[in-house]
């Protein structure tokens, strides 16, 4: 049986190109790639050989189109096998004559083909970008398909990888986006701990950059100086060599995973009753009334009922998982303060405080959307919303407890994130009020990503798809406002570029700190206000459905 003919194969791109969220994320990157090239198409029949006008249109254009790679194609791979393990169906694939190799070949080149369909609407686009001038097919165009594609095949690889190993759809999701944030942001990380200094560790920092797009992208486009301001000085070339051997790794590990045995779970046992059942149930009885160590303690009237519900069921909410929260928080916050005193010292605040602020918004993109995309979504989908609606709980409280619950999360990771700001004031005294404009721009942020992400779930009944469209519109809101930066001057102007970044309180606080690129713009206090409009806006709809979910059918 050939990779064409595969059933697996056939399955999964049929029902994919059926399905009119294909078509509506084709047209969508089709539009945005031909509106980006027709803002700057000269309005005279000429063609510029020499200047970089094109290549200005051509690195928006190459960061747009790795954005919609990211958002777009993780999300069908990590909820595809822990999907068919949930129907059932994944068991009897495994005892079909069709091989493990076979299964994940065709679920993976589906994908990939899918994929590859979605980067060739931009084709257009790039020729157009070739016809302007100052762009070649053999420096600029073939490696950025290059790297698309490779982007495409280690997303789909990756998750594959970890639908292989979870137990939900929703999980999957988290765990997918997160790594694939982590290899493309958080990987800078290490390069900026270490900053110019040589040895084994600056090394391995370096290596680490290959496995992030950014990196490859930085050099397709020109952008070089941007990079070497961090050291950075690995491309394409090395982005491909590292890709490569990051998907032949996943694949071998997931086939191995593709075993019967190894996916078999044994079922809970449950309770074995004996014949003192009866008399040790009277007496747990009795304890329970007369020890109060035995019972849960009563919930206070001044403390929200929804938010101790959620902290006492959500899996992230209890006290150990909380604990581990703390110290994952205190770990990052104590990498962060060494990012800040040795970067400070070896690049200097303007440099360091730009990689920071990247980090802590990645870091807040990774938690936010996984916690805030299963208020409502995952009531609706475990049946709990019935037994929610059924009590004599107001919509308001509904509402409170459940965004309170997901806030102080987030504050608690936000506040475990803020030593390195303090480390950078005591070094540079100057920009204590830099500091804390950056640090009002953090919590305006943890506000859009705690809403955003809660009005998303009141409208999508599935938590995998509630997590998926929030990570979605969050990596569209923060990162796709910094493409439009990448495309200052031409074909966007500064006052056009300015009104976008206020949509972006990462943008502020990079503003705030002078970064290279942000200091021209004046972006507070309208990016402040302008974000809690944006809260507001999603907490009085999300009010809205909130109060029709719990009224009767």
């Amino acid at each position: 049986m050939s990779v064409w003919t595969n059933p697996i194969y056939e399955r999964e791109l049929l029902g994919r190109l059926r399905s009119w969220k294909t078509v509506a994320a084709i047209l969508a990157v089709a539009l945005v790639t031909c509106g980006l090239v027709l803002l700057r198409w000269p309005s005279d029949a000429t063609v510029d050989r020499v200047s970089q006008g094109a290549v200005l249109v051509f690195r928006p254009l190459a960061f747009a189109m790795a954005l919609a790679v990211m958002m777009l194609v993780p999300a069908f791979p990590a909820t595809s096998l822990v999907t068919e393990r949930q129907r059932g169906t994944l068991a009897l694939l495994l005892a079909s004559p069709t091989s493990p190799l076979q299964l994940y070949l065709g679920k993976l080149l589906s994908n990939v083909l899918l994929s590859l369909l979605l980067i060739s609407v931009s084709l257009p686009a790039l020729a157009a970008c070739y016809a302007m001038g100052g762009v070649t097919w053999a420096d600029h165009i073939l490696p950025l398909l290059l790297v698309l594609t490779a982007m495409a095949v280690q997303y789909s690889a990756i998750g594959l990888w970890i639908s292989a190993r979870v137990g939900s759809a929703d999980a999957a999701l988290r765990l997918t986006y997160a790594t694939v944030l982590t290899l493309t942001v958080l990987s800078f990380g290490p390069l900026v701990i270490v900053g110019n200094l040589s040895g084994i560790l600056a090394t391995v920092a370096r290596w680490l950059t290959m496995v992030s797009p950014l990196s490859a992208l930085q050099e397709i486009t020109g952008a070089q100086a941007a990079a070497s301001a961090v050291g950075v000085g690995t491309g394409w070339k090395e982005f491909l060599g590292a890709t490569a051997a990051i998907t032949l790794g996943l694949a071998w590990a997931t086939i191995r995973q593709l075993d019967p045995l190894l996916l078999d779970r044994a079922r809970p046992t449950g309770l074995v009753v004996g014949r003192g059942a009866a008399k040790a149930g009277f007496f747990r009885r009795v304890a329970y009334i007369v020890d109060p160590n035995k019972r849960k303690p009563g919930i206070p009237r001044w403390i929200n009922p929804i938010m101790v519900k959620e902290f006492r069921t959500r899996r992230f909410g209890r006290l150990h998982w909380l604990i581990r929260l703390v110290a994952a928080c205190a770990i990052v916050s104590l990498l962060l303060t060494v990012v800040a005193a040795t970067g400070t010292v070896s690049w200097g605040v303007e440099r360091i405080a730009g990689p920071l602020v990247l980090m802590q918004v990645a870091l807040l993109l990774l938690v936010g959307p996984s916690l805030g995309a299963n208020l409502i979504a995952g009531e609706v989908e475990s049946g709990g919303w019935e037994i929610l609606r059924a009590t004599p709980i107001s919509a308001r409280k509904v509402l409170v407890g459940k965004i309170m619950s997901v806030l102080w999360t987030m504050l608690l990771v936000l506040l475990a994130t803020l030593p390195g700001y303090a480390v950078m004031s005591y070094i540079q005294p100057s920009t204590s009020g830099q500091v804390g404009n950056v640090i009002l721009s953090l919590l305006v942020a943890v506000c859009m990503v705690v809403s955003i992400s809660a009005c998303v779930s009141g409208f999508i009944k599935s938590t995998a798809a509630a997590t998926a469209t929030a990570y979605g519109v969050l990596l569209t809101l923060f990162a796709g406002t910094l493409v439009v930066w990448l495309a200052r001057g031409r074909p966007f102007g500064p006052v056009f570029v300015e009104r976008v970044l206020m949509l972006n309180p990462a943008a502020a606080a990079l503003s705030e700190m002078n970064t290279p690129g942000f200091e021209q713009y004046n972006l507070t206090p309208m990016a402040w206000w302008i974000g809690l409009g944006i809260s507001a806006a999603c907490l009085g709809v999300l009010a809205v459905r909130i109060w029709r979910l719990t009224k009767p059918d």
